[in-house]
């Protein structure tokens, strides 16, 4: 069996009859998952994507998915009232105009 051809039926046999009981359990089971478990669907050639609609889909994703995190200028203020609640001793419930 030359490695650029493909291998047939009989020379694979006679490689899985070369395994240990257990590795052959193992290329059984392996085989009957491949056999049962659905393919994925092929992916369409790149020359098919827009990669102009693809980033629009993008960034609706990212849109509807909302803000997670603050913007730097929010997350500087936050930061702010950290470093002076820190410093004062206090808290944002202590302040009257928060």
């Amino acid at each position: 069996m030359s490695i650029t051809s493909a291998p047939t039926f009989d020379q694979t046999l006679a490689l899985a009859r070369r395994l240990s009981p257990q590795d052959r359990a193992t290329l059984i089971a392996q085989l009957a998952h491949e056999l049962v478990t659905p393919a994925a669907p092929a992916q369409a050639a790149a020359d098919d994507v827009n990669p102009w609609q693809r980033l629009a889909e993008l960034r609706a994703h990212f849109a509807a998915l909302g803000s997670v995190t603050p913007t730097a200028g929010e997350q500087l203020e936050i930061d702010r009232r950290e470093r002076d609640e820190a410093l004062r001793g206090t808290t944002e419930a202590d302040h009257v105009h928060a």
